[in-house]
């Protein structure tokens, strides 16, 4: 999720119906400039290299789990329309990309489940199966993170991912370093930990927008 506010004035944002490396490119209703979402800034037009700013508040997960919290929900359609199955099943199948797109990055097969993300300048990819059940990790900057995955988590469902001080696995129970135990699970936390922003998507498409990915390991 993105901000709307760039250059001093709210900006609405649509799909251009246009894609870079198989990824969503928007554009903005005010100054018609295109916004790559994989790589998170403007490609073109008057804001043309201006940063998306990232809102890490959002989340993926069933619409099963997501009326258990929230059974008042609604749900838009375009003329009443609802789909019943998954109309990507044969796109999941397949070990190539949309349109039989490949990742030029040999270092991961082309569909590989990944949680990507920007950090101090940098950025950076890890694989889902590296972060099932929780793992830390310490960027060259200093920075800690903790990301986290349910061990049996649907391909869409979000990482959580965190930055503080650092972390560390004391039999089988996450702490921060203040010694504070938490619940990984949990989408937002207090004091010295915060949500970190980023993707859990496929690694061509991260890796042919941001080919100097590092990878986590």
């Amino acid at each position: 999720m993105y901000s709307r506010e760039y250059g001093g004035e709210e900006l609405q944002f649509e799909a251009s119906g246009g894609l870079m490396n198989s990824s969503l490119v928007m554009q903005d209703k005010q100054t018609d400039s295109y916004w790559a979402i994989m790589r998170g800034e403007s490609v073109g037009g008057a804001y043309l290299g201006t940063k998306l700013v990232e809102l890490p508040t959002g989340s993926k997960v069933s619409w099963q789990d997501w009326r258990q919290q929230h059974p008042d929900t609604l749900v838009l359609s375009i003329q009443g329309q609802q789909y019943t199955r998954d109309v990507y099943t044969d796109y999941w199948a397949r070990e190539d990309g949309f349109g039989g797109q490949l990742a030029d990055d040999p270092r991961l097969d082309t569909k590989t489940p990944i949680y990507a993300f920007e950090a101090d300048g940098g950025r950076y990819a890890v694989t889902h199966d590296r972060i099932k059940g929780g793992a830390a990790f310490a960027l060259s900057s200093g920075r800690a993170l903790f990301l986290f995955r349910q061990p049996d988590a649907a391909l869409f469902a979000s990482t959580a991912a965190f930055s503080g001080d650092g972390f560390v696995n004391d039999d089988g129970v996450w702490r921060h370093v203040t010694g504070e135990s938490f619940d990984p699970q949990r989408m937002e936390f207090d004091g010295e930990i915060t949500r970190l922003g980023g993707f859990d998507t496929f690694w061509y498409t991260w890796s042919l927008s941001n080919p100097e990915t590092k990878l986590l390991e």
